[in-house]
């Protein structure tokens, strides 16, 4: 008896779980904050410029906000169950590839490579409104 009703209590779980998880697009609708920063491996503290940096993703798959200062505006799908990012042409920072590495509620990541190769990571956090 007592197994079914653990068994009974881990299903409920699961579907509460499933039905209440959001989509990527669904979570990433919103103003992010730049957090963190890691380059060659390590983490830096924000520079001047960097401090002031985000990103706004909307209902209509397009993103702005800056990086390192310079502005950056493009396109999101999502694919997969992921979101992937393009760089749109009016952009002021200059980038080879960018695309996010993970989205949850709280945190966004993303990776892009500098046009000297560089590859950073960049950490955000909501917006304060």
């Amino acid at each position: 008896m007592m197994k079914k009703i653990s068994s009974l209590l881990l299903i409920m779980m699961i579907t509460s779980t499933l039905c209440f998880a959001q989509s990527p697009s669904e979570t990433i609708h919103k103003k992010w904050q730049l957090n963190e920063l890691v380059e060659f491996g390590e983490k830096y503290a924000l520079n001047d410029t960097q401090k002031d940096d985000w990103l706004e993703f909307d209902s209509n798959h397009q993103y702005a906000g800056t990086i390192n200062g310079e502005s950056i505006v493009g396109s999101w799908a999502e694919k997969n169950n992921k979101i992937v990012m393009t760089k749109g042409s009016d952009s002021k920072f200059k980038v080879n590839w960018i695309k996010v590495i993970s989205l949850e509620n709280e945190n966004l990541v993303i990776t892009y490579q500098s046009t000297d190769l560089i590859k950073s990571t960049f950490f955000y956090i909501p917006a304060e409104e």
